[in-house]
């Protein structure tokens, strides 16, 4: 059997799908008269596709893939990060939402980094803001990179090295086309596809694997822990993944993008029910994926060179045994796979573009400057290809890690920037760029250390700490000579 014979039918809604992308690049591409169309679609976008959007790019191939096998590890009680972070979002909807989005409108903000700025009436906040950006949106690109070029290597008998060019061709092409418009419009496709993926990957699986009482007898046999809910390791990696991985709801400027995007108080209101009801479904369909994966696949299969289990190949391996998903199923969550993988790339490439170009080097260009977009959609494939050929190297083999870690730098910079700052009635500059200098330094002393053995510690946790201590502190005592008013 050749290739095609063998691949035809995931060619043909591959082939589907690319066209969808044209067609919104190309309506993206008639509204873009401005940077704001092109960075937040002039605040003119529905609750719906606003809330699909959210969703959809939340919910990347860090979550299939990677997140979805840990379980395998853990057992159920990894599965308990799925509320902490369905909890985290909804506190993004119905306390941050209200107060920020108000806010960016007075400021004419379309921004993260830009935001900060305004908030604290400092060039220097805004450009300390944007190195966060820019650096862990990179950091973070790598890992999406990874994710969707594996599943594309397992699925479709292509080499990664080929996966990850047409990943970065297809995915770079659209973003520079149609901006923010023609990515949330996509992104709600990918939305409904992946939360139809992620049901039926579940109940396939399931099917597959004898149903509950065939999963349960499984890990029974393997080890009781794994049926438990509160298996001590379990729940600190379950706590440490939701905390590092959940904080962006509330602070990572892909998600805060949406909101610039919300046409009114009501596209809000229903954003804010939608996003976090279509999160909590998809958690409690991929977490236990791993758990599931025991009663079914081989670990020789998915045991990497140095003789461990690589859960970030579960899903791939799934996803390649047609006699597990069967060709159907299989088929639509390669779908599923490559969306999850779209809808987060093209967001993070926007914002880590925008704060390079806009934020760090030209924050005093204006807006309706000729070159404003031009120059935007230059560092869309600078910081494209950079993180493609990344994704390349050995180091960004640990997708979950990855994830983390960009999460708890924005969590340990943004989390007392913006969401303390949010509430302040006075606010100091020299404040917020002490807290995200430390904050973020303490996140990345604590990586290295955990990397090389020296504690076990989630770098989530000093990082916090130490950004909001030093927010709260500093700002108590204010070195400035003029605090800013609310």
């Amino acid at each position: 059997m050749n290739w095609i014979d063998k691949h035809w039918l995931h060619l043909i809604l591959i082939g589907l799908y690319l066209i969808v992308l044209v067609r919104h690049a190309l309506h993206g591409k008639r509204n873009v008269s401005s940077i704001a169309d092109y960075l937040v679609a002039g605040r003119r976008m529905g609750g719906v596709v606003i809330a699909l959007s959210f969703y959809a790019t939340f919910m990347s191939t860090n979550t299939f893939i990677g997140a979805a096998g840990k379980s395998w590890t853990y057992g159920l009680s990894w599965c308990v990060g799925g509320v902490v972070l369905t909890a985290l979002a909804a506190i993004s909807w119905f306390v941050v939402a209200p107060r920020f989005v108000p806010l960016t409108k007075k400021y004419n903000s379309l921004t993260v980094a830009d935001f900060a700025g305004f908030h604290y009436d400092s060039q220097s906040v805004r450009r300390i803001a944007a190195v966060i950006v820019a650096f862990a949106s990179l950091l973070y690109l790598v890992a999406i990179y990874r994710g969707a070029s594996i599943a594309l290597e397992r699925f479709l008998d292509v080499p990664y090295v080929w996966c990850v060019i047409l990943v970065l061709i297809i995915v770079t092409g659209y973003t520079l086309m149609g901006g923010f418009e023609s990515v949330v419009m996509t992104d709600a496709i990918q939305g409904v596809l992946m939360l139809v993926g992620a049901l039926a990957l579940v109940i396939a699986l399931l099917n597959t694997a004898g149903g509950f009482e065939g999963v349960k007898t499984t890990l029974l046999n393997r080890d009781p822990k794994l049926i438990s809910w509160t298996d001590s390791a379990g729940l600190a990696a379950a706590m440490s993944y939701a905390l590092a991985v959940g904080v962006k709801y509330l602070v990572e400027p892909r998600q805060l993008s949406r909101m610039y995007g919300l046409r009114d108080a009501k596209a809000m209101r229903t954003a804010s029910i939608i996003a976090p009801v279509a999160i909590l479904l998809t958690y409690l369909c991929l977490l236990p994926m791993g758990a599931i994966a025991l009663s079914v696949l081989d670990p020789a299969s998915i045991t990497n060179t140095a003789g461990k289990v690589d859960t970030d190949q579960i899903v791939p391996a799934l996803l390649g045994d047609s006699n597990v998903l069967g060709t159907v199923v299989g088929t639509l969550f390669l779908l599923v796979l490559i969306s999850a993988a779209m809808s987060s790339i093209d967001s993070v490439l926007l914002v880590a573009a925008a704060a390079i170009n806009r934020d760090l080097l030209n924050p005093n260009r204006p807006d309706n400057a000729p070159s404003a977009v031009a120059s935007t959609r230059i560092w869309v494939v600078i910081v494209s290809v950079a993180a493609a050929v990344t994704a390349l190297q050995p180091f960004a083999s640990d997708i979950v890690s990855v994830t983390k870690f960009s999460g708890s730098l924005y969590g340990a910079c943004f989390v007392p920037v913006i969401i303390l700052g949010l509430f302040q009635k006075r606010r100091s500059a020299k404040a917020a760029k002490l807290s995200m200098i430390l904050g973020g330094s303490t996140v990345v002393i604590a990586f290295t250390l955990k990397n090389t053995g020296v504690t076990s510690l989630s770098e989530v946790y000093p990082g916090m700490i130490v950004g909001v201590v030093t927010f709260l502190v500093a700002s108590t005592i204010s070195f400035d000579s003029k605090l800013q008013p609310a």
